[in-house]
């Protein structure tokens, strides 16, 4: 028995502790958006706050395809926080307060302006309805637009995060990252602009955008005398998450399309490498490899020799 004992106890030593994250990244957002999308980083914005969600059918964008009243009607759902956990809840919810009047055909600029900017835009066209593409670019251009003392980040509960080089991170049941030594946490489903996901790749690296959320903060209504609905923490659905506490948490992290870009050069280099660099490639990983492997050996000799001479001294 006490040599089962020893061997689970020795096998623990070389086990690691794995941590999961719920995170999305440029490749696992929608089947159909490629990560090489012009507005990658516009989509993952809006889809990090809520306001680009999933029909509830698939995991496709079609961005091609004109924007329904009632998608809209569920995104906006779960961008203020109202109680529902489907598209159809959500969309029923937002009706209910009046963010939208019906559900039925396609959404016109006129309604986003009663919905998400208390009328203060100017349109060319508001009758006019849109595809999904012309959504995404539209909120781009006046996410950032003061309405009154908020913008429309603002009204969700969110604001722009801190940006800078990654001194380091915070591994294990949850992450976060370190700059100017202070750490800022990521929320339960951040969505992540990088070319990993794994969290050590990110030290040394430029943190370009972030976006923070916070529970409880958001600015309901849709027009200058309905503001204040009262704060709304429950049934998200697609939205952000509403953290356990009121501590702020990053949403979305951006890291330098540069330092992207330079990643996904060296990926092109290594598949155009001539015979002779992927055989010196292969020796160098292979040698590595080996010495990784006579140490842990050598470790494991060591301990077998401490515990045989500990139980022959017992023996004895």
């Amino acid at each position: 028995m006490r040599k089962y004992l020893l061997l689970l106890l020795m096998s623990t030593l070389f086990m690691a502790p794995a941590a999961y994250a719920h995170t999305m990244d440029k490749s696992t957002l929608f089947t159909d958006v490629p990560e090489t999308t012009s507005n990658i980083q516009d989509i993952m914005v809006l889809h990090s706050i809520g306001l680009l969600g999933y029909n509830g059918k698939d995991m496709a964008l079609n961005p091609t395809d004109n924007l329904s009243r009632k998608d809209f009607a569920s995104w906006v759902g779960g961008f203020f926080g109202l109680e529902g956990a489907t598209v159809d809840e959500l969309a029923q919810a937002a009706q209910k307060e009046e963010y939208i009047s019906s559900l039925e055909g396609d959404l016109t600029y006129k309604e986003i302006n009663t919905a998400l900017f208390h009328h203060k835009l100017e349109l060319e066209n508001p009758d006019a309805t849109m595809t999904k593409e012309e959504y995404i670019a539209f909120l781009t251009e006046h996410l950032d637009d003061d309405m009154g003392g908020h913008t429309l980040l603002q009204m969700g509960g969110f604001a722009e995060g801190p940006t800078g080089t990654i001194e380091d991170v915070v591994t294990g049941d949850e992450t976060g990252i370190i700059i100017n030594g202070k750490t800022y946490m990521l929320s339960g489903h951040p969505r992540i602009f990088a070319e990993s996901t794994d969290a050590k790749s990110w030290v040394g690296q430029q943190l370009e955008r972030s976006i923070f959320t916070t529970a409880g903060d958001h600015h309901h209504g849709h027009d200058d005398n309905q503001e204040g609905h009262g704060d709304h923490e429950e049934g998200h659905g697609e939205g952000h998450d509403a953290p356990a506490t009121n501590a702020a948490t990053l949403q979305y992290v951006q890291f330098s399309s540069t330092q992207v870009a330079a990643d996904d050069t060296k990926e092109v280099q290594s598949s155009n490498a001539t015979p002779r660099e992927e055989q010196q490639t292969d020796e160098t990983t292979s040698s590595n490899s080996s010495s990784s492997t006579v140490w842990v050996i050598a470790i494991l000799v060591v301990l077998a020799a401490i515990f045989a001479f500990v139980f022959v001294k017992r023996k004895k």
